[in-house]
């Protein structure tokens, strides 16, 4: 892997605050915004409607051997529960919508 440099500039007060973040996690203020970085990639990428797959599969990967479940079921699995989590997120917000333009 290639590790490349950014440089960025925040205020003395966020300064200090990372800072201090750091200190208390007992980590580098470079681990510290490498985390924080690397959290908003893999939020942004879950708000495109793309899963983290390589994360989600280590996760899922001792529950499907131990029971039995190949790739293609579990993707399957995956795929229906992403589906129904949409509808809900997407019911959920249609009825808060509606509930705020109902008139009193």
């Amino acid at each position: 892997m290639t590790i490349r440099r950014i440089t960025i500039r925040v205020p003395d007060v966020l300064h200090s605050e990372l800072e201090a973040c750091a200190s208390a996690e007992n980590v580098s203020l470079n681990t510290l915004a490498m985390r924080a970085l690397e959290t908003y990639m893999q939020e942004r990428a879950v708000q495109a409607g793309r899963w983290p797959v390589a994360e989600l599969g280590a996760l899922l990967a001792p529950a499907a051997v131990a029971n039995d479940i190949d790739e293609g079921n579990l993707l399957a699995h995956a795929r229906r529960v992403r589906e129904q989590i949409w509808r809900e997120r997407y019911a959920d917000a249609v009825g808060t919508l509606t509930a705020e333009h109902t008139p009193v």
